[in-house]
């Protein structure tokens, strides 16, 4: 079953690998034992929520991300 703690690690692993394109399938499964459509939906989720944590002021300093960083990850391109 699915963690929601998790999504601080999604994120963690979405800007490690955001300088190199992208995590390849393979490895979001090793990683996360979902597939990339689930890996997108929760990547999105997760920034959204950092996001509105963000412009509400109620981030802890352990886990600030950077804003452009989680904008850019919180897009959803199908819209």
């Amino acid at each position: 079953m699915w963690n929601s703690l998790n999504d601080n690690d999604i994120l963690d692993f979405a800007l490690l690998w955001d300088p190199l394109g992208g995590p390849a399938p393979e490895s979001i499964a090793t990683a996360f034992s979902i597939d990339m459509s689930e890996y997108n939906h929760r990547l999105r989720g997760a920034a959204r929520f950092q996001l509105a944590r963000l412009e509400q002021g109620t981030a802890s300093p352990k886990h600030i991300y950077g804003l452009a960083a989680l904008t850019a990850l919180a897009h959803d391109p199908r819209k």
